[in-house]
């Protein structure tokens, strides 16, 4: 009886993983995610996509010494924001930081008006900008949080934060975003 076998025998199947993930299994299932987390912390199309692609090839690179027992998925999401955090700096401050993310949404809702469809569009490109005009601290875990739907304790081994640092951040970003929406029209 190999080790694998005789711990599958003891353990759920949800706690033993004997099967290996490839690198091109997880380029495959979180691609989308990882330009996705890009694209909303830099709110630059072209910058997510350098970001995403030197996260990809950092991942590659390191792929080696990834841990398989631990999630993919928080791997990548960390090396990504970390990249797309890098690649911000790297850019001006003062580039424009709106994204026409609607267009690549697909058809859309019959049932809306074009006013309000209108009105919709404007209150989601009010939200993204201020979201991508707080600072990086805040940023990040907003994005993770709210865009990408992780949890407090995901945005904190993907960030390497402690979890309350995270809540915190998170509670300050709220509040940002909050007096920076209600100061605009």
């Amino acid at each position: 009886m190999t080790p694998h076998a005789t711990l599958a025998a003891l353990l759920p199947a949800a706690l033993v993983r004997t099967d290996r993930v490839t690198f091109a299994d997880a380029v495959r299932d979180h691609q989308d995610e990882v330009y996705g987390v890009a694209l909303r912390i830099l709110g630059d199309p072209d910058a997510a996509r350098e970001a995403a692609s030197s996260a990809f090839l950092k991942a590659y690179r390191s792929w080696g010494r990834y841990d398989q027992t631990r999630p993919v998925r928080h791997w990548l999401l960390r090396i990504a924001a970390n990249e797309a955090i890098s690649v911000g700096r790297a850019r001006t401050r003062d580039r424009s930081r709106t994204t026409v993310v609607d267009e690549a949404l697909g058809l859309a809702d019959p049932s809306k008006t074009p006013d309000l469809a209108l009105e919709a569009r404007e209150e989601r490109d009010r939200v993204r900008a201020a979201v991508a005009g707080l600072p990086e601290l805040y940023r990040v875990p907003v994005v993770l949080r709210y865009f990408s739907e992780l949890s407090i304790d995901e945005i904190a081994v993907v960030t390497g934060r402690p979890a309350a640092t995270v809540g915190v951040q998170l509670l300050r970003a709220r509040a940002l975003l909050r007096s920076s929406l209600e100061a605009r029209p």
